[in-house]
């Protein structure tokens, strides 16, 4: 950043990230082009964010906190906006990282062409060393517009574009998502779209990412700025992209009929799925079982129980929302594996808290084996829990038999005060 305006407004919406937002904050402040600001915008966010984001003030980054909550980037992305001086608007999800060279691409190819819109190349990453990420934004033509979608973290655009396809729509206006909304609008007044044709964005969707809203982290976010310097950096990203094109998820066309749904009906289970809404938490008291729901859980769980088991899913750390309140508690899991010796040890989490069940009551089963596994672990005084399974290679490991693949699998949740 200089003392001259600057050309790009950097938008960073945010909501409960806290602490954790520092590393995107981070991978702004070391652009090598230095003709921007950047605005973080609370949706009227109540925690730490904003003492954070106080942190960075003396190298210029404003802070601005809604008072009233929208749910979605769309109101924090139209007060950034209101409040830019830049004649270029970027964002930057508040769990993303960029690559040190993002805005010089994007300053050179809004100079080159006059585009409405400059998109760089963007690997969605998926947690925990899932492979099969997907990549965004690699085009040649602006016809792709009219099928591909780009995650905001990949775009900039002209600040007048507002002016001409309107502002960012609220989440329960729309049936799509409004990232998406707002480029189908975007596309559909045939406003030029350009590619950087470089990948200079990390994405970690929280859509991948069960309960993320729940139990913030920001370990990939912190790896990836440590990986930016490393040697062969270039080499890695290269390599990821490559075996994406491989796995045909380079460039995904996005789904473009949403008229079954009603307005906001995304926008709600999106919440629901990260954790963002959430019934209050049932009292402890005397004891609870909590069986497997049917939802959807990112890549943790298959979304419908089969016979009281929830089968996980490629995540080998799945978490689990334990909503229940109330200090120490007795907890007995039951876990089923095809593999007898996949059910030894278990290493958990609770609200980060480590622990190991070990297992109990070892039979044979429906599922290949069975086993009850015991511990203690201390809940949240009022707020539902998170409990994650670090699961070894073995315990991960899925099997086919027949037309079924079947690996871990999670029955019910029992807890009780522990004496």
């Amino acid at each position: 950043m200089t003392g001259l305006p600057p050309l790009i407004s950097v938008i960073m919406a945010t909501w409960g990230r806290g602490r954790h937002i520092a590393p995107s904050i981070l991978s702004v402040l070391r652009q090598e082009f230095r003709a921007f600001e950047l605005i973080v915008v609370g949706d009227a966010t109540t925690d730490e964010t904003e003492a954070v984001v106080a942190g960075f003030a003396d190298r210029g980054v404003r802070w601005i906190n809604l008072p009233n909550r929208c749910g979605s980037q769309s109101a924090p992305n139209m007060a950034g906006i209101a409040a830019a001086r830049g004649g270029i608007i970027a964002y930057l999800g508040h769990d993303d990282i960029w690559e040190p060279d993002h805005l010089a691409r994007i300053a050179a190819a809004f100079a080159d062409g006059q585009p409405d819109f400059v998109v760089s190349g963007l690997i969605a990453h998926r947690p925990n060393g899932v492979p099969g990420s997907a990549v965004y934004g690699l085009f040649q033509d602006d016809a792709a517009k009219h099928r591909y979608f780009f995650p905001p973290s990949s775009l900039a655009h002209r600040r007048d574009v507002i002016d001409r396809i309107g502002p960012w729509r609220m989440p329960l206006e729309v049936r799509p998502p409004v990232d998406e909304e707002f480029l189908l609008r975007a596309a559909a007044a045939d406003l030029r779209f350009v590619s950087t044709g470089a990948v200079t964005v990390h994405k970690f969707t929280a859509a991948d990412r069960y309960l993320s809203y729940l139990q913030h982290r920001s370990d990939e976010q912190v790896a990836m700025l440590a990986d930016l310097d490393r040697p062969g950096h270039g080499t890695r990203v290269a390599a990821m992209v490559d075996h994406s094109r491989r796995l045909g998820k380079v460039m995904i066309s996005w789904p473009r009929r949403y008229d079954h749904l009603e307005p906001g009906q995304l926008a709600r289970a999106s919440a629901a799925k990260r954790g963002v809404t959430r019934a209050k938490p049932q009292t402890l008291g005397a004891g609870t079982v909590i069986r497997p729901p049917r939802e959807p859980s990112a890549l943790d769980w298959r979304e419908r129980p089969v016979l009281g088991i929830r089968l996980h899913g490629p995540n080998p750390r799945p978490r689990v929302l334990v909503p229940v309140a109330g200090g120490v508690a007795e907890l007995t899991l039951r876990l089923v594996h095809p593999d007898r010796a996949a059910l030894g040890p278990l290493a958990v989490s609770c609200n980060d808290q480590p622990a190991t069940l070990l297992p109990d009551g070892l039979r044979r089963s429906l599922w290949g084996w069975t086993a009850i596994y015991r511990g203690r672990v201390r809940l949240l005084a009022d707020q539902p829990s998170v409990l994650e399974l670090q699961l070894t290679p073995a315990q991960a490991l899925k099997r086919v038999l027949g037309p079924v693949t079947l690996g871990l699998g999670l029955g019910s949740i029992r807890l009780r005060p522990a004496p």
